[in-house]
């Protein structure tokens, strides 16, 4: 839960990318030459095939039985109640304050605010460029006016008393109610790099060897004014997102060469179509395997089951104009730009205010720098907290173009009938909130909407979704973690050519491999990236990449160091400076995984937790070592309190905590992962399909300086008691309880748990909750 005294500000970090470089297992390369000659071989195999299924332009029949869903030219899914104030059409909100009074009041931000799980620029960018390819709503043609009051001695808009807007484009469904309309295909199919329609797309490609127009630098072809051209209208809207495109037009390009030159006889269609595939999967497999995490937590969105045709994708109105908005308020003053050394380029940083509509930006200085700034930058916090740069002086100053995005998100909501926040909640099965306090635990901001709307049950959507307490793992709270969740479980389950669909065997394992990081190293100068993009340098990442071997590792401290180690070869995976690490991220593969928490990790000071994924594997177990103290775990559903630190898992079937005598394990009554609890005292080591082996040591005796000189001091009693723990190692040979099967047959009588509080059961000796997975 996001607490408003924990929200501090803090300041980037510039480090220079030699110092990035130090440890090789904190970088990611390009991905394995093995995978990308499998995407290739099965980008050759699908170009040669006459049955290979491809997205048509504009997203028609994917859906056999329901033709139109998800495609151009539809009405948005209505799945709240209409709100409009005659119930069928008119703007609501007539009750309550101006958009541009609740913006003055609610997200006028003077200072910066990083957000507090280290999620970088990557976030808000990413989550715009596949806002690009799901949804875009035109303007009312003709045009229908519906102005956004300026108060009176408004500080920024001076000299004027309306903001311009006009209503969207829409259609009146049979009960005469009014629904906007979305002229892009839903799927995520790349319409924003190859177009929603065959003329857009025509106009982008070259026609020959299956590749797309560039221009100079390779760069999108440009059209009139300079602007360059894509296959969504608001490729230009700002120089990031300018980027992003220019990046997914030479990974196409670099595709379509790969293939044309394996097969010399496929024609420039048979090429285009067989590289369009690949780059939608490693669109897709990217949003869900990494940006999604990142965004909700990993546990947001359901494994895959296979596609579903009764699933609608078409996206939700509440969803594309107010929860899918929350990006807005992770944008930082300016744009960060960065050099080959990982110094701040002799451009210079761009002011936001400055990098819309700009193409030059790109043409002088190309994309590297920004792309590289962005896997830098610590965005900003998702809050109602919104830079001037898009409040006050969007597209130019106020009064002589300029706007106020914030005012235009809650205006285009009203405009669209959206219901109220609370009844929101209460469409999407979740229950009222009765008073302010109880969305947001920020008295300050609970006043303000007190003061602002008088009512819990009058408070526009998107205002609710971004005051609301963050979900814990999460950056956004229980509602838009909710509505967000929904639609992209829609988007995947309900298309008929999802990757997962459609790809198997080496292939699909190539695709679920590739990261962001991955395509921007294979088509820029940038190097020296992290695995994952979306997560700054406090973030110790590690998702393992071995196909179906399953992830069998210990997470430890030795020295000064956090280390991710391998249980059967003692082979480091992942190593970072424990001083740095502020949220540890460990995703599973796809067999039985086992992951230990060794005890010197509960002393960690990790504001943004641990959160551990086994993936869609069975028997996946979280082994937990407790100190030689005393110590309390708490496990209410997904949730452990270890320590210092919270962990989140998910996908996980077992939890198995080795415990001494006079620990107190609590497990609260709904927690369906299996707990059992191992007595002993003493952890030992996984056993490897051969018999008990004593490893390697690990955590702090390996390599272990005998000085404390240069050692992280909040880690000193973590250090002594994994000593401890690894000196009783020695004994692996004598037979555990639990290794024969059921805690339960141990002779030796469990110690008296510590009372608990009301609705938590002791998981004790013999005692484990059922199998979350049957």
């Amino acid at each position: 839960m996001r607490k408003p005294t924990s929200r501090t500000r803090k300041s980037l970090s510039y480090q220079t990318l030699e110092s990035r470089q130090m440890l090789a297992a904190d970088l990611a390369g390009v991905s394995d030459a093995a995978d990308q000659q499998t995407l290739l071989d099965w980008g050759v195999a699908a170009a040669q095939s006459d049955s290979a299924a491809v997205y048509s332009v504009d997203g028609a029949g994917n859906n056999l039985a329901n033709p139109l869903w998800g495609s151009t030219g539809i009405a948005l899914q209505r799945l709240t109640t209409a709100e409009y104030a005659d119930g069928l059409s008119e703007a609501a909100g007539a009750d309550r304050p101006s958009a541009r009074e609740v913006s003055n009041t609610l997200a006028d931000q003077t200072t910066e605010l990083a957000n507090d799980r280290q999620l970088t620029d990557f976030v808000w960018l990413w989550g715009q460029f596949i806002d690009h390819d799901i949804d875009l709503t035109d303007s009312a043609d003709p045009a229908e006016a519906l102005p956004i009051e300026v108060p009176e001695g408004d500080a920024d808009f001076v000299g004027v008393d309306s903001i311009g807007l006009s209503r969207s484009e829409y259609v009146v469904d049979e009960a005469g109610v009014r629904q906007q309309v979305s002229s892009i295909t839903a799927y995520i199919d790349g319409s924003m790099i190859y177009g929603s329609d065959q003329a857009t797309s025509d106009s982008l490609r070259s026609f020959e060897g299956g590749r797309m127009l560039t221009s100079e630098g390779d760069l999108l072809p440009t059209g009139d004014g300079g602007f360059f051209l894509a296959g969504d209208i608001r490729a230009n809207e700002n120089v990031a997102l300018t980027s992003m495109h220019t990046l997914w037009v030479r990974e196409h390009n670099r595709l379509a060469g790969e293939i044309a030159a394996a097969d010399p006889s496929l024609s420039d269609e048979e090429v285009y179509q067989a590289a369009r595939s690949i780059v939608i999967a490693q669109v897709q497999a990217i949003t869900y395997n990494q940006w999604l995490p990142a965004l909700l937590g990993i546990d947001a969105i359901e494994d895959y089951q296979g596609y579903d045709p009764a699933v609608n994708a078409t996206i939700a109105n509440v969803f594309s104009t107010a929860a899918y908005r929350f990006g807005h308020s992770m944008l930082s003053a300016e744009l960060l730009r960065l050099d080959s050394s990982g110094n701040v380029a002799s451009s210079g940083n761009l002011a936001l205010a400055d990098a819309f509509f700009a193409p030059d930006q790109i043409s002088q200085y190309g994309i590297d720098g920004l792309l590289a700034g962005a896997a830098q930058q610590l965005a900003q916090e998702v809050d109602p907290l919104v830079v001037d740069g898009v409040r006050n002086f969007l597209f130019g100053a106020p009064g002589a173009g300029g706007f106020d995005l914030v005012s235009l998100n809650i205006q285009r909501g009203r405009d669209h009938g959206l219901a109220d926040y609370n009844q929101t909640r209460i469409d999407y099965g979740l229950a009222p909130v009765t008073s302010f306090d109880q969305i947001t635990s920020d008295p300050e901001l609970a006043s303000k909407l007190e003061q602002l709307y008088g009512s819990v049950d009058d408070i526009d959507a998107w205002v609710g979704v971004l005051a609301e307490d963050h979900a814990s793992g999460s950056s956004l709270g229980e509602l838009g973690r909710t509505i967000i969740a929904d639609q992209f479980s829609r988007l995947r389950d309900g298309d008929r050519l999802w990757y997962q669909n459609t790809m198997s065997g080496e292939a699909l394992a190539a695709i679920e491999r590739v990261t962001l990081a991955d395509v921007i190293m294979r088509n820029t100068e940038v190097s020296g990236l992290r695995e994952n993009v979306f997560f700054g340098e406090g973030v110790f990442y590690y998702a393992h990449q071995t196909g179906d071997a399953p992830l069998d590792a210990t997470l430890t401290v030795a020295g000064d160091q956090v280390r991710l180690v391998d249980n059967r070869t003692s082979a480091v995976l992942h190593s970072q400076l424990a001083q740095s690490v502020e949220q540890i991220v460990l995703v599973g593969g796809r067999g039985s995984d086992t992951i230990r928490l060794a005890a010197s990790i509960g002393a960690l000071d990790l504001p943004g937790g641990i959160a551990i994924d086994g993936l869609a594997g069975t028997g996946d177990t979280l082994v937990v070592d407790t100190t030689q103290g005393r110590d309390v775990i708490a496990i209410d559903g997904a949730l452990m309190s270890l320590g210092a630190a919270e962990v989140q898992f998910d996908g996980i079937e077992l939890v198995r905590i080795r415990a001494g005598q006079n620990d107190s394990i609590q497990v609260a009554d709904d927690t369906a992962t299996r707990v059992v609890v191992d007595r002993e005292g003493v952890p030992r080591p996984a056993q490897s399909p051969q018999g008990p082996q004593r490893p390697a040591p690990r955590g702090p005796i390996a390599g272990r300086s005998d000085g404390a000189a240069g050692r992280d001091p909040r880690l000193a009693d973590a250090h002594a008691r994994d000593q401890a723990l690894a000196e009783g190692l020695a004994d692996v040979d004598r037979p555990k309880a639990d290794d024969r099967g059921d805690a339960a047959a141990r002779p030796s009588k469990p110690a008296e748990p510590a009372p608990l509080a009301q609705g938590v059961r002791a998981a004790s000796l013999g005692q484990q909750g059922p199998s979350r997975r049957g």
